[in-house]
């Protein structure tokens, strides 16, 4: 049984480990890509948030539109997340409208971003340098999704472990809770084994007497009988 528990952790430590390698070497892979949005048939660019549920994605574009100071502008019955009036000066001298549209998928979310420069999208072959930038920036938020991820992920990990030393703990309890009991059911057993023997050593002295006894009630019956005759 201890045999088959030691393989099995070993096969989820080396599943563990794969998992974050390719997590950490595949992560921020981006693509341009060509579909419609609200402003109809746009290019944007795609990257996949491994990791990373829809919800902690919508968390990390308020984050993003904080640190460009735009505004996070969405309807609940639309995919799209605007950030308006983003300031980012690497891809514009004036303010960009960015939209996002995040898609469940298995174990992540895809992004895609469309940014507005003010009457045109931005495109690899138009914009190139403008493309590069945004590029940059979509990273970036991934890798900060990503270090979200790892980080959430590190907390129920060292919870668990928390939970484990306790469960250790209450087990180390119980062992020398049961060991003191053994203990003291053996120095119960050697004082009654001493009892027992002390009650062989008390019967024999009480046969003795008893022995001794029906001799003297011989010698008075004896004794009886003679007064008879």
């Amino acid at each position: 049984m201890r045999k088959k528990s030691i393989q099995t952790i070993t096969i989820l430590l080396f599943l563990l480990s794969f998992h974050i390698v390719s997590f950490a070497q595949g992560n921020f892979t981006t693509n341009e890509v060509r579909q419609f949005m609200s402003k109809g048939e746009q290019n944007g660019i795609e990257i996949i948030l491994n990791g990373t549920n829809t919800n902690a994605a919508k968390d990390g574009l308020k984050k993003l539109a904080k640190k460009y100071k735009a505004k996070v502008v969405s309807e609940k019955k639309s995919p799209e997340i605007m950030l308006d009036n983003a300031q980012i000066s690497t891809a514009s001298a004036n303010t960009v409208d960015i939209y996002a549209i995040l898609t469940p998928i298995t174990n992540g979310t895809k992004a895609t971003f469309f940014t507005d420069l003010g009457g045109a999208f931005i495109t690899s072959s138009a914009y190139g340098s403008q493309y590069t930038a945004m590029d940059a920036v979509i990273r970036e938020f991934a890798q900060n999704q990503a270090l979200t991820s790892v980080g959430d992920q590190l907390k129920e990990e060292e919870k668990l472990l928390k939970t484990m030393n306790k469960e250790l703990s209450s087990l180390q309890k119980t062992k020398s809770k049961t060991l003191k009991k053994i203990e003291e059911a053996k120095q119960s057993i050697v004082k009654m084994e001493q009892e027992i023997v002390k009650n062989d050593a008390d019967q024999a002295a009480k046969q003795q007497q008893i022995s001794l006894q029906q001799q003297i009630i011989e010698t008075v019956k004896s004794k009886r009988s003679s007064l008879k005759n």
